[in-house]
């Protein structure tokens, strides 16, 4: 299960790949995995997303959320009614700047393997069957 989380995270240090997305629930899962550098994967997920822009490959992103004037010019930009639940994260990192406007952000860090499915996630992909 999700929680909501308003601060600012720091990923510079890590790259990120959009590992997973499914309409139900509008989730989206981003994903550092384990390599010779890093000992953990990262996991940074968002559910009930209402738009996305991002690359699928984000080098060292910084996610904060967007002030209400720039949350006010995404939503303009996606056509978007603005909701009491909807909350627009800022991923920017030196190669790119994007959002995420959904409900609920969480992360996890956990020395699970590529394939494994995400805290964040459990019943998401990599879930053995």
């Amino acid at each position: 299960m999700m929680s909501e989380m308003s601060t600012r995270i720091d990923l510079r240090n890590r790259t990120f790949q959009v590992w997973s997305y499914s309409v139900s629930m509008g989730r989206l899962l981003l994903r550092s995995t384990k390599s010779d550098h890093f000992e953990t994967r990262v996991d940074v997920a968002f559910q009930n997303v209402k738009a996305i822009q991002i690359p699928t490959l984000l080098p060292g992103p910084l996610i904060d959320e967007a002030t209400p004037l720039k949350a006010s010019r995404i939503a303009t930009e996606m056509g978007l009614e603005p909701d009491a639940d909807m909350k627009f994260f800022l991923l920017e990192g030196s190669s790119f700047a994007g959002y995420v406007v959904a409900s609920v952000m969480d992360t996890s860090e956990d020395s699970g393997e590529y394939y494994e499915p995400s805290r964040v996630w459990p019943d998401g992909p990599g879930r053995l069957s």
